[in-house]
Parts: structure tokens; C-alpha cells; sequence
């Protein structure tokens, strides 16, 4: 990592987590077409349920980034016990988690769903599909989990494979058990439900399989599992950001389900469309990101600020590229793309224009992920949790609950944009006032091993 070269590097490390972004963000697209055949009710139905699946995916992601640092660190002082007992005490947390989310989601299902945005035409759309997936919540939340053991161990490569073949096997099943294909019977909503259900448990036996071999480097025993406190205080510790970003992106998608509800389901169902188009742009740079992540870490570690610089402008050239070329797919045909989910002419015409609106800043979304994962991996928290929250609280937050009073629905179109803008200017702002002061302005060319203050 100190010495090959970057651009090498940077596809190496990035790749496998790009791919099963990729994948992932593959099914969603994929599965949102299959549910929006059944109408754009059907669509808004499943946009009021993201902000409880971004609850999920917000306390499965912090067991899991807590798990690997603190595995990564057991294993890296060579003492394999401490790391089983650490995997073994965030697989039991994810249990834990998903039973505590089936109780209250079954206990108060309407309430929820009332307060997340859904209107009486598609309130049987939201509730048919979370209450079959919040029956099986311990296998949405066990995934996420496993692959951050697995990532902890070194074997990333294994966990994309894994992640790959529970998204083909959701998108094999969807049109199976939504439309009754064959002898399966026809579930509508509910259908795309237990199609994802039964991908996830795939994806379970797949990891626990795994974790069962030799192959594995765990070697978990049942008193590991006993619950340990002082262990998950540990895992959370170090998750906690993690998951308040997340929780964060939670309420303010719950907010927005509920202000572009006003304008009725047309407008709902053409958000979560939009949400959708967006995260299949957005999900490569993540994956680009956790490339760059350990490339600056270990760089940044060894005193070589030129190395580090040439990985955060790479990292986000590469990235910017990408949100580029879906910034022009998306301004140039945005009737065509919506036209994919549903056919209705009024929804392509809402969708379409919102489409247009909301994506004309989106190429600089990607540099923005990767100049967040630079603060992260030099370790400067504050920063790297401020503009982690910056597009959604800071700015995104208050345009939605400005702009469409007076604008109306272009003013929540608008206010994506607008947050998107800002946030790429701050963040590139203090990034480029990071690297002043670590002695290699970021608009300067050359990888010399620059020496910086001591990490």
C-alpha cells in the first residue's frame, strides 16, 4: 500500500466492495420495477417503508463496523479468542436487534406507518410488505453482520459472491411470488417480501456455512455467546457514528415521505423511484470509497502526504465520473427511466420532471464520498461525521421544509439539488484546507513521500 501504484490500488481494494454495491443496487431498480406493474400506489407503498428499513440497515451497520474494528484489532494482536468472542457477541446483537424491531413494528404496524407518510390508498401496500419482512427481521439483520466478520478477516471477495447470489436469487424470485408465475401463487406486494426474506435466509446459511468450515478463520464455541455488555459497549463504541448517520438519514426520508405525500401518491411513488435511480449512482462510489479508506489510513500513517493525496484525488476523480455520467443519463432521458417502473402517463410525467430537477447537481455527490472517507481514514471523526450530515441535516432538512411552502412540488424537487451543491462545496472546501495544512495543497500534482505531522 505505500508503494504500488495508486491507481492499481485503488481498483484492487475497491472492486469487490464496488461490485456488490453494484448488485445490490441492481436488485432494488429490479425490484421496484417488478411492484411498480401492480401500480404506483404500490410504489408509494414501499417508499413509506424505507425510512424502518434504513432503521435497520442503521443498527446492522453499527454491530457490524463496531465488530470488524474491533475483530481487526483482536486479530492484529494476535489473540484469535477476543476475536470469536467479538463475533460471536455482534451475531447474538444482531438477533437481539431484529426481535426488538419485529415487537414494536407488529405492535404498532399503522401508528408507524401513518406517521411515516402513508395515506389511506396505500397504507395495505406498506403494511403487507414490512410485516412480512419484520416476521424475519433477525435475517435482515444478520447479513450485514456476517459480511463485516467476514471483512474483518480479509476475505472481502467472499462476502461480494455472497451478497451477489442472495440479490440474483431476490430477483429470480420477485416475479414468481408477485404475479403467481407457474405454481406459485400470486402475492402482489407481499410477494416481493417474502422473496427478499427468502434471499436473505440464503445469504445466512451461505455466512454461518462458512463461519462453520475450516476454511473460516472463527472458531466460535457456545459460551461466546452468552451475552457480554462490556463487549458490546466496545462494538458499539466505535459503530455509533455509523449508525447515527444512518438513523439521521432515517427520520429526514420519513420527514420527506410526509411532506411530498401532500401532493398525494403520484408524487410519493415518484420519490421512492428517484431514491431508487439515485442510490444505483450512488453506490459505486461507496464501493470506490472503501477502497480509498485503508490506502489513506495506511499512508497517512506512514508520513506519505503525497501518496495520500494522489489516493484522495483519484478516489474522487474516479468517483465524480460516475455521478457524472448518470447526471447526464438522468437530465437527458428521465421520462424514459421512470417510464421503466410504471406506465401510467401522469406518474412519468411527475417523475420525469422530477427526475430532471433533482439530478442536475448529482456529479458532485461522488467526490463528496470520497472526501468524507479521507477524514475518516486519517481519523478525524468530527469532521468526517459533520459532512457525513451535512446533505441530509444541514441542508436537505430544512429546504424540504422550506421550499415546497413556497413552491410547491419543484420545491421539493429543488431542495435535492440544492442540499447535493452545498454539500460538495463544504466538503471540498475543508478538504482542501486539511491538505494546507498538511503540506500538499490538493490541487497539486506529484506522490512524493511528503513528510506530515505524526499521525
Amino acid at each position: 500500500m505505500g508503494f504500488q501504484p495508486v491507481g492499481r490500488l485503488l481498483v484492487s481494494f475497491s472492486l469487490p466492495a464496488l461490485v456488490g454495491m453494484v448488485v445490490n443496487a441492481t436488485y432494488n431498480i429490479v425490484d421496484t420495477g417488478f411492484v411498480g406493474r401492480l401500480g404506483h400506489e404500490a410504489i408509494a407503498g414501499l417508499t413509506v417503508v424505507w425510512p424502518l428499513q434504513l432503521i435497520m440497515i442503521a443498527l446492522s451497520v453499527g454491530v457490524g463496523v463496531g465488530a470488524n474494528s474491533l475483530i481487526a484489532r483482536r486479530l492484529g494482536a494476535r489473540d484469535p479468542e477476543q476475536a470469536n468472542h467479538a463475533g460471536a457477541q455482534a451475531l447474538l446483537l444482531a438477533v437481539v436487534s431484529g426481535l426488538l424491531m419485529m415487537a414494536i413494528v407488529l405492535g404498532f404496524t399503522d401508528p408507524i406507518l401513518r406517521l411515516l407518510g402513508a395515506q389511506q390508498d396505500i397504507l395495505p401496500f406498506s403494511r403487507a410488505y414490512i410485516t412480512t419482512i419484520v416476521w424475519f427481521a433477525p435475517l435482515v439483520f444478520l447479513p450485514m453482520t456476517c459480511n463485516n466478520l467476514i471483512r474483518a478477516e480479509g476475505n472481502p471477495l467472499l462476502s461480494m459472491v455472497i451478497m451477489g447470489a442472495s440479490a440474483l436469487i431476490n430477483i429470480g424470485l420477485d416475479p414468481l411470488f408477485i404475479f403467481g408465475i407457474g405454481p406459485f401463487p400470486t402475492l402482489g406486494v407481499q410477494g416481493a417480501a417474502i422473496a427478499t426474506v427468502i434471499a436473505r435466509a440464503v445469504a445466512v446459511a451461505l455466512y454461518l456455512g462458512y463461519f462453520a468450515s475450516s476454511s473460516s478463520g472463527y472458531r466460535f464455541r457456545f459460551r461466546q455467546f452468552i451475552p457480554a455488555p462490556r463487549v458490546w459497549g466496545r462494538i458499539y463504541a466505535v459503530g455509533l457514528p455509523s449508525m447515527a448517520i444512518q438513523l439521521s438519514g432515517s427520520v429526514v426520508a420519513g420527514v420527506a415521505n410526509n411532506i411530498v405525500g401532500g401532493f398525494g401518491s403520484l408524487a410519493l411513488a415518484g420519490f421512492g423511484v428517484m431514491f431508487r435511480l439515485f442510490a444505483f449512482g450512488f453506490m459505486p462510489c461507496l464501493g470506490i470509497n472503501q477502497g480509498v479508506l485503508p490506502l489513506v489510513g495506511f499512508n497517512y500513517g506512514a508520513r506519505k502526504m503525497g501518496r495520500v493525496r494522489e489516493v484522495v484525488q483519484k478516489g474522487a476523480l474516479s468517483a465524480t465520473v460516475v455521478t457524472t455520467l448518470f447526471t447526464i443519463l438522468f437530465t437527458a432521458i428521465p421520462y424514459l427511466l421512470v417510464g421503466l417502473f410504471n406506465r401510467n402517463p401522469e406518474f412519468i410525467a411527475l417523475a420525469g420532471r422530477g427526475l430532471r430537477i433533482t439530478s442536475v447537481a448529482f456529479f458532485g455527490v461522488g467526490s463528496a464520498v470520497v472526501f468524507t472517507g479521507f477524514f475518516q481514514g486519517i481519523g478525524k471523526a468530527v469532521p468526517a461525521m459533520f459532512l457525513s450530515l451535512t446533505r441530509q441535516l444541514i441542508f436537505y432538512l430544512p429546504g424540504i421544509l422550506v421550499l415546497p411552502r413556497l413552491f410547491g412540488l419543484d420545491g421539493f424537487w429543488t431542495a435535492i439539488p440544492l442540499s447535493d451543491g452545498l454539500a460538495f462545496a463544504a466538503s471540498l472546501t475543508w478538504t482542501a484546507w486539511m491538505f494546507r495544512k498538511l503540506g500538499v495543497p490538493l490541487f497539486r500534482r506529484g506522490t512524493a513521500s511528503v513528510p506530515g505531522p505524526a499521525p
